[in-house]
């Protein structure tokens, strides 16, 4: 039984064993964002459609306030390229937390991290 190479990956398949994210990652990215990396708008300049911004700066897959995607972003704070705020995220989460692990143990508690 062949399997089709370009069948699209389930969530588990995506993994680090997979050469995707830790699932504690995963798991904190589709509560935040549902895999999003435009979730949320950015609060300064609302969508663009007359719609004004909200009063929170949480923004992209993982929902970084403006001051932290700036602190880990740098001049990309804006980006929504996957790969660049999974790795902010990653910093953040390393720098305040320890690990994924540790930072879904801590959204499980308190609904955020």
């Amino acid at each position: 039984m062949q399997t089709d190479p370009f069948a699209p990956l389930t969530a588990d398949q995506l993994v680090i064993p997979h050469g995707g994210i830790p699932a504690s990652a995963q798991w904190i990215m589709m509560h935040e964002s549902g895999g999003s990396t435009t979730a949320g708008h950015l609060h300064a300049q609302g969508r663009g459609d007359g719609t004004p911004g909200n009063h929170s700066s949480a923004f992209g897959a993982f929902q970084m306030i403006e001051a932290t995607r700036r602190r880990y972003m740098g001049v990309d704070y804006q980006s929504t390229d996957f790969s660049k705020q999974y790795s902010a995220a990653t910093r953040y989460v390393t720098d305040r937390y320890g690990s994924w692990d540790k930072a879904k143990s801590f959204w499980v508690a308190h609904h955020w991290y």
